[in-house]
């Protein structure tokens, strides 16, 4: 076994299959100075099988790369697509198409894996839900990284048991379930996102303990994608015990602002195994930036989803849920010029290790202020915002027309 690859920090995601898939238990998932989880391995337990390397996702990849070559891909169909359901869509992320698979799961008598905040709000850990109460906790996007340390194993063990199994994830996540299964399983449905990248659980309990501070009592409740603004101008609600609530748009929230100029991702991010236009998942959903080009129709800033089919189980379960959705197709290579995400990596901050280096010993105000953005840094996280939505383009153009006007006599 390849102790040191497997530990790498540049390539390992942190998905903790390896873990679930040791047959002596010898590998630990532990946080580094980051606060990223890393394998741990208990040399004098380890018998050399092997079996997490075969496991490691990045390693599969990596190795399909080699063989497969360049075998044309093919194009996975997009589609625009809303929750006809209101509450559910202004309580979503975006156009709340996870609840409505996931509803359809909990009907057929099936559970779901997904991403839930724990209770003291502090970190995120994959749960399995199987009922509507449980199933809230799993809606909204957590923008840190999720604990999966034990989730394959139950996943497994329920498709075992014959029912059928909904599991939501990152798309390493996702990669890392199919490798630790080994083969297909019509009863799962493999839901992945266009993921940006995954902050430090770290950085985001620092700030919980800043707002903390700030409110003068413990945080009851989080959520990050608040559409009291509206859904582009989406916003970061904390509750906190007092019965104190405060939203703060993207923009002027400082995890925010740490997140969307990539200094607290995780190193692998930034070069990330998983951005590629085909999924093993059977459906990628994400935000539709864009979208008011694309199909304004579609647009009304509640939420509106982007869909993207790989598998013909994923075809074939959005055309059952369909009558609950309001849904276009649209083209997928204009789709994904406002979700570059699919494809690219983003570059680390500059100073992402000065930032890190400060964690623990300034402020969050000051350490975002002094090593996560410039002194023009809404100028810097506008142009961020409006290349994420597919809109710098027109922007500058337009900057430029209106540059040129005013000179004129």
């Amino acid at each position: 076994m390849n102790v040191a690859f497997i530990i790498n920090k540049e390539r390992c995601t942190g998905c903790a299959a390896c873990a679930d898939a040791c047959p002596k238990n010898c590998i630990s998932m532990r946080a580094d100075d980051e606060g990223f989880l890393y394998p741990h391995i208990d040399k004098a337990s380890c018998v050399r099988c092997g079996k997490c390397e075969q496991i490691c996702p990045v390693l599969r990849v990596e190795k399909k790369a080699v063989t497969d070559g360049a075998i044309p891909q093919s194009t996975p169909a997009a589609y625009a697509a809303c929750n006809k359901d209101e509450a559910v869509r202004l309580a979503s992320s975006s156009g709340g198409i996870f609840t409505l698979l996931a509803e359809r799961t909990l009907a057929l008598g099936g559970v779901v894996f997904g991403a839930a905040m724990r209770e003291d709000q502090r970190s995120a850990a994959h749960i399995a839900a199987e009922t509507p109460q449980e199933l809230e906790r799993l809606r909204g996007s957590k923008y840190m990284q999720s604990d999966t340390q034990g989730i394959y194993k139950q996943v497994k063990a329920a498709l075992q048991a014959g029912r059928k199994v909904l599991f939501s994830g990152t798309p390493c996540q996702v990669e890392a379930l199919r490798a630790y299964l080994g083969h297909e399983d019509a009863n799962l449905l493999c839901v992945d996102f266009i993921c940006h990248g995954v902050p430090s659980p770290k950085v985001w309990n620092k700030y919980v303990e800043f707002r903390e501070g700030r409110a003068g009592a413990p945080v009851r409740r989080t959520f990050s994608r608040h559409k009291k603004y509206g859904w582009k101008t989406f916003a970061l609600l904390f509750e906190f015990s007092n019965n104190n609530a405060n939203v703060q748009i993207f923009g002027e929230d400082l995890y925010m602002q740490a997140f969307l100029r990539n200094a607290c991702l995780r190193p692998s991010c930034h070069a990330c195994s998983f951005k590629k236009l085909n999924r093993v998942s059977d459906i990628t959903l994400a935000d539709f930036w864009g979208i008011e080009n694309i199909a304004p129709d579609m647009d009304d800033d509640k939420g509106t989803s982007l869909v993207l089919v790989h598998s013909e189980k994923g075809d074939n379960i959005l055309r059952e849920i369909a009558p609950s959705l309001r849904i276009k197709p649209v083209d997928t290579y204009e789709a994904l010029k406002g979700n570059p995400s699919m494809l690219q990596s983003v570059p680390p901050h500059p100073r992402r290790a000065e930032f890190f280096a400060n964690l623990d010993t300034l402020p969050f105000d000051e350490l975002v202020h002094k090593f996560a953005r410039e002194p023009i840094s809404i100028k810097m996280l506008a142009s961020a915002f409006l290349k994420k939505i597919g809109l710098f383009p027109v922007a500058a153009a337009l900057y430029h027309r209106m540059k040129s006007f005013v000179k004129k006599p």
